[in-house]
């Protein structure tokens, strides 16, 4: 047996980096949920985006961009090639938020990235913006919070409905 000297396995289980870029407004807003919430950024914006792909309410309202079919569960959302891709444009500047994600959740993402003709990290990027922006799932992420007792959860809740529609 051969082995090259002074190489090592690399982990299995190994997180990969993901950092969208979003305008600073939701950057800003990101890190005050996270404030609130009293967990670091990279966890919820891990979790928006972890949460945003297997939610039934965020496909249904992200799959009108499709270009490609993606699947989710047991439902295929089909994609049409002719339709334009998404642009994504920031007014004003913009920010970085960085994340790891897990190899299966980084699968996911790139699944989903291909369905919408666009790179992970501006997937990402559109996943933590309409997971952000989204009443119901929202507050069904607010409900499982478990580091947050009750009057948290209340400024918490008067926090996002300044933000979502």
């Amino acid at each position: 047996m051969e082995g090259k000297v002074g190489e090592r396995k690399g982990r299995s289980d190994k997180k990969v980096d993901v950092k969208p870029t979003m305008s600073l407004t939701l950057k800003r807003q990101l890190y005050d949920f996270a404030d609130l919430c009293n967990e670091p950024v990279k966890d919820i914006a891990e979790r928006l985006c972890i949460q945003g792909m297997v939610s039934r309410n965020i496909i249904e309202e992200i799959c009108k961009w499709f270009r490609r079919d993606y699947r989710y569960d047991n439902t295929i959302a089909l994609g049409y090639i002719e339709r334009p891709r998404l642009k994504l444009k920031s007014q004003g500047e913009t920010g970085k938020v960085t994340m790891r994600l897990k190899p299966n959740d980084n699968d996911r993402l790139q699944d989903l990235a291909y369905a919408l003709d666009l790179t992970p990290t501006s997937t990402a990027a559109v996943l933590i913006r309409v997971t952000f922006k989204n009443t119901e799932f929202m507050t069904s992420f607010v409900e499982e919070l478990k580091k947050v007792s009750e009057a948290e959860r209340v400024k918490i809740r008067q926090f996002i409905a300044r933000f979502t529609r």
